[in-house]
């Protein structure tokens, strides 16, 4: 166990997780995690170099533990529904951030939007 799996265990452990419940696909098991929420928004996009003509937005999120999402393809996580206090969204994207001992030890973000 490396000092950043104690980290995040404390993190996911605290106050400011709450517990969600993620759907990947029709008839799939629930799976219950801890998530961060971060439905006020994140900066996405841009980062394009320094003519870039991307335009940064900011779109809800929320941040799961990587390890907590192991038996997940990745690529199915595009049209799961994630319900955390109280509200169902529905997953467009995911990005990592991976904890300096690498991918798997960190996080997943979730990029959201509200649920039809």
């Amino acid at each position: 166990m490396s000092i950043w799996d104690i980290h995040y265990d404390a993190l996911y452990a605290s106050p400011i997780a709450v517990d969600a419940v993620l759907v990947v696909a029709c008839g799939d098991m629930p799976i219950e995690l801890r998530t961060i929420d971060k439905t006020a928004g994140i900066v996405t996009g841009g980062g394009g170099g320094r003519f870039s003509a991307e335009v940064e937005t900011i779109s809800p999120a929320a941040a799961v533990r990587a390890a907590d999402l192991d038996s997940i393809d990745r690529a199915a996580l595009a049209g799961a529904q994630l319900t955390m206090n109280g509200k169902t969204w529905t997953v467009e994207n995911h990005a990592f951030r991976p904890a300096p001992s690498g991918e798997a030890g960190g996080e997943i973000l979730l990029i959201l939007t509200e649920a039809r």
